[in-house]
């Protein structure tokens, strides 16, 4: 079993992760805030378009649920905050929560 977990936070210093497993494509979210929640499962299970860069500055568009692979959840995490203002803190230890 591999798991992947990653800090997220939204307003008002709501600290909390989202975590993945490879195996299973398990998605748990913890934010702290039900809604926020609802909308970060929705964002991350339901098919979407998203850019994939392949170069310096050209990319390929693809359409893929997030939580179909790792790859996919990484992508769609890199721009999750501009939909739903939900931050990720790649570099902040995961064994803090």
């Amino acid at each position: 079993m591999s798991i992947f977990k990653v800090i997220a936070h939204t307003d008002s210093n709501n600290n909390g992760y989202i975590q993945y497993d490879t195996e299973t494509k398990e998605l748990t979210i913890c934010l702290h805030d039900l809604e926020k929640e609802k909308q970060v499962r929705e964002y991350l299970t339901k098919e979407k378009a998203m850019h994939r860069y392949v170069g310096l500055s050209t990319f390929e568009t693809i359409s893929a649920a997030p939580v179909s692979s790792l790859e996919n959840l990484k992508l769609a995490l890199g721009y999750i905050w501009l939909d739903l203002d939900v931050h990720i803190d790649w570099s902040r230890p995961t064994e803090e929560i």
